[in-house]
């Protein structure tokens, strides 16, 4: 039963990170990213129900209290503080960025399929987990590229680095405890700077669209 389920919950994941293209809703894309992050979770508690190593769930508690609680908070918090809770434009219309975030998916499956497995862990474990990697990173550099506030160029982020740690997960069996847990801490406080950054830009110019930041003068 563990392969299907990760398999299944690593996948919902990169459905999670499509869906978060189809709006324009900032709240409802911190939900969904909230979502995908809990799933991530939940494929490192399976990682460790199948390896029975110890450190898989602490990262996963981890994961789920600081990403997908804290950090979805803290953002959620930002939203309410400078009123905006709506991406005004978009560089590809929302039908168009949704197939190209399932094209991703496709892309991401046919390289999946061509990485050499490490043999410590089941291959369907591993596939699917390298898979959705690498989806969430194409999905969350296409976020990044296509949106143009700088909430929703934080949450492209978060979901290039959720992809980051799930291939990994899946190909190097994640890092020492210390390391991924600094890194933790270091993307904690990455968000709170940029969500500190953000309440500046929208209480100095009145906006957080990053791409009129280009227009500034001396």
């Amino acid at each position: 039963m563990i392969l299907p389920l990760t398999d299944f919950f690593a996948v919902g994941s990169v459905i999670f990170a499509i869906f978060m293209s189809g709006t324009i809703q900032l709240r409802t894309n911190l939900l969904l990213y909230a979502v995908q992050t809990f799933l991530v979770g939940i494929v490192t508690a399976a990682f460790y129900v199948a390896s029975h190593e110890n450190h898989y769930l602490y990262l996963s508690l981890a994961i789920i209290l600081v990403k997908s609680g804290g950090i979805s908070l803290f953002l959620a918090w930002v939203l309410r503080r400078i009123n905006v809770f709506r991406d005004g434009a978009t560089y590809l219309p929302i039908p168009i960025a949704m197939h190209v975030c399932i094209l991703m998916l496709g892309i991401a499956h046919f390289l999946a399929d061509r990485l050499p497995p490490p043999p410590d862990l089941p291959t369907m474990l591993q596939v699917g987990s390298a898979e959705s990697g690498i989806a969430l990173v194409l999905i969350g550099t296409l976020f990044m590229l296509t949106r143009k506030t700088a909430i929703s160029q934080i949450i492209g982020f978060l979901t290039m680095e959720n992809g980051i740690y799930l291939f990994t997960l899946a190909q190097a069996h994640g890092m020492p405890m210390a390391v991924e847990l600094g890194i933790l801490l270091d993307v904690l406080v990455g968000v709170m700077v940029a969500g500190v950054i953000t309440f500046r830009i929208q209480k100095s110019f009145e906006h957080i669209d990053v791409t009129r930041l280009t227009d500034l003068r001396d």
